[in-house]
């Protein structure tokens, strides 16, 4: 429930560092950067962005990049691993949810995906109370004597549909699905690309990638 919660705020780091930076690592994702963007001309296996993996993090990124207005004219690649996703709302709710923070939210927001989650539902938390099994330990996070919510329960999937309604009004972003990557090989210099490479063959090419799921080889 956590995981959402601290990496969707990692996506403003990456819009940031895009402007001053080379190259920034990050936790579980590599990225290579250009500080001047390189024309591409007609060549579609060439990327200025590419995100190897979507999901609620992957697809989220592809969104807030597009949505930048000093991004928003790059062409960006997101591999997404599965099948596309189509959200059916049941009565029933899910038991496969995530706690997303204040951050996230205005994360949400800003993209315009937040809204689609009002429209269907969540559930606020205001008070959260935390202890230990073996002693009498305990510890109580509340804003103001509850007047503000400190985080917000919300369904994979429904997350997941916000920002993929978002995602289709993005045509700077192509997406490609039951993309697995089979290996990656990093630049040497600056001046040159970094390649990944998809289990069926293809290969793509860009200056920035993001890497955030699994690769059965590296070069």
């Amino acid at each position: 429930m956590a995981f959402v919660s601290k990496t969707m705020p990692c996506t403003r780091s990456i819009l940031t560092s895009l402007y001053s930076k080379y190259s920034v690592c990050l936790s579980n994702q590599v990225v290579i950067a250009r500080k001047h963007h390189c024309a591409t001309g007609d060549n579609d296996k060439h990327h200025d962005i590419i995100i190897a993996g979507g999901g609620m993090v992957g697809t989220t990124l592809a969104v807030a990049l597009a949505n930048n207005r000093t991004l928003e004219s790059q062409k960006i690649l997101l591999l997404e691993s599965g099948n596309k996703y189509e959200f059916k709302q049941t009565e029933k709710y899910s038991n496969r949810v995530v706690a997303l923070n204040q951050q996230t939210r205005t994360l949400l927001s800003s993209i315009g995906a937040w809204k689609h989650i009002e429209a269907v539902r969540y559930s606020p938390v205001r008070k959260m109370q935390v202890w230990d099994a073996c002693s009498d330990a305990m510890i109580t996070f509340n804003e103001d004597q509850l007047s503000e919510d400190i985080a917000y329960i919300v369904e994979n999937d429904l997350l997941l549909h916000a920002v993929n309604k978002q995602l289709e009004e993005k045509p700077s972003v192509h997406v490609i699905y039951n993309a697995k990557v089979e290996g990656i090989t990093l630049p040497k210099t600056i001046d040159n690309d970094v390649k990944i490479k998809l289990e069926n063959g293809e290969e793509f090419t860009s200056k920035l990638l993001v890497n955030n799921f699994f690769i059965t080889k590296k070069n």
